[in-house]
């Protein structure tokens, strides 16, 4: 697709011109990042993704009023840091690496990530100074002009803000702002609590089992909706490992652990044979292709964990 666009930037000589090719390109985009969550391999989004990033950036400094675009890039950006270098950061953690530089990439493009969705909530009407005033109030309501329209937006902007905290726990300004964090996933599981492969359940689980009580914490209320959340959706594996991740691994379960690695390894079989079934064999996850990318995070993180077991237990 890049092939046949990018000339776009050296053959149209107008302003104009170039501005309406490439706003005809944003559905593309759109379209194109749903298609993306059916990619089973996560080597090869580790690949391509970079570039696709670097081309829509070019795509938003050709066309800076162009504020459809902000959704694809704020989510691109945002799945990027997720999918790949946040998984990465991860592997670093379970060997104990100082100065992650997977870390430290993933807190870069979070920020960018960021950035972008503050562009597109401050043309919404909701300022900087919004976001991180006391009277949540006033965000709140806000927020609440919001609608099905934003709400990729506002999640990823949320998901980028709320990942930038979790990779930065020392920082206690930063870590303060996780209250404003859930007002915004709020808003946005409001609108749509089924949206992007159930994110919400998988939020709030994770939001209740990392936080302190003191900043709205609650590990057994966190674990009951990861308990909730893997018996509602079985075929999303992400929730399973974001569970071992944030819930068994810092509570050092090696029991429950093994029980749910004893289902994941049956489930990971089950996920790898959609591409060799047939009419006698048939695989369930030939039916959920919209998770694919999130169980092929769930398989690389599940690995990493296997590899390390003996030292995180």
């Amino acid at each position: 697709m890049g092939k046949l666009i990018l000339p776009l930037f050296f053959v149209i000589s107008g302003c104009s011109l170039q501005k309406m090719a490439l706003r005809t390109t944003t559905p593309i985009f759109e379209t194109s990042s749903n298609v993306i969550m059916k990619e089973a391999n996560w080597d090869m989004v580790k690949e391509a993704a970079p570039a696709n990033l670097k081309f829509l950036e070019v795509l938003w400094e050709n066309d800076k009023s162009n504020f459809e675009l902000l959704p694809v890039i704020i989510k691109s950006y945002s799945g990027y840091g997720f999918s790949i270098l946040e998984t990465l950061a991860f592997e670093d953690d379970l060997r104990g690496v100082e100065n992650s530089r997977w870390k430290k990439q993933a807190i870069d493009i979070y920020t960018r990530a960021f950035d972008f969705g503050l562009l597109y909530l401050n043309q919404k009407n909701i300022s900087n100074k919004d976001l991180l005033s006391n009277d949540e109030d006033v965000l709140i309501k806000k927020l609440r002009k919001l609608d099905e329209d934003d709400v990729i937006a506002l999640l990823y902007t949320a998901q980028s803000w709320g990942s930038l905290i979790n990779l930065q726990k020392d920082n206690v300004a930063l870590v303060s702002q996780v209250s404003k964090v859930k007002i915004l996933f709020d808003r946005v599981c409001e609108i749509d609590p089924g949206i992007d492969g159930n994110v919400c359940d998988l939020f709030y689980a994770q939001y209740y089992v990392s936080r302190p009580k003191m900043l709205g914490g609650d590990p057994d209320k966190g674990q009951k909706l990861f308990t909730e959340a893997i018996r509602k959706y079985p075929h999303n594996l992400l929730m399973r490992i974001s569970y071992i991740q944030y819930y068994l691994i810092p509570s050092i379960d090696i029991e429950k652990y093994e029980e749910e690695a004893k289902v994941l390894k049956a489930e990971f079989l089950k996920w790898e044979d959609q591409n060799r079934d047939n009419l006698e064999n048939r695989s369930p996850y030939k039916d959920f292709q919209e998770l694919n990318l999130y169980n092929s995070i769930a398989n690389k993180r599940f690995k990493m964990i296997e590899n390390h077991k003996k030292k995180i237990f």
